[in-house]
């Protein structure tokens, strides 16, 4: 793709309002789905996140067989996970600039063969 091609697409990324969604719809978003990949891709924010906020995401795939069972029966590990589902909506998707929640849905499109 040649430059004049990639400023194009800039600018009418740029030039398109880009909505955010609420949970539990923005679990339909390509942008948020693309948000979730990559925080669950990034230990530092994990680390981060279970630092603040007391919750054990980072170690919960790591425990022994009989408390991740626990875990699973006292809904701890759903627990968890809404916890760090909600911070990544709430902290990431709602902040992304309008540019980047389109160059997401853009990408999700393309990988999908959505876009002509």
């Amino acid at each position: 793709m040649d430059a004049k091609t990639r400023n194009e697409i800039k600018k009418r990324l740029a030039a398109t309002p880009a909505p955010r969604f609420s949970l539990p719809l923005a679990y339909t978003d390509p942008a948020f789905m693309e948000c979730m990949d990559e925080a669950c891709r990034t230990p530092e924010l994990i680390e981060a996140f279970d630092r603040l906020t007391g919750c054990k995401i980072g170690t919960l795939a790591q425990r022994a067989p009989i408390e991740r069972l626990v875990d699973e029966v006292t809904g701890f590990r759903n627990d968890q996970m809404r916890q760090f589902v909600k911070f990544v909506h709430d902290s990431i998707y709602l902040r992304l600039p309008d540019e980047a929640i389109n160059a997401f849905r853009m990408a999700s499109a393309i990988r999908n063969d959505q876009v002509e």
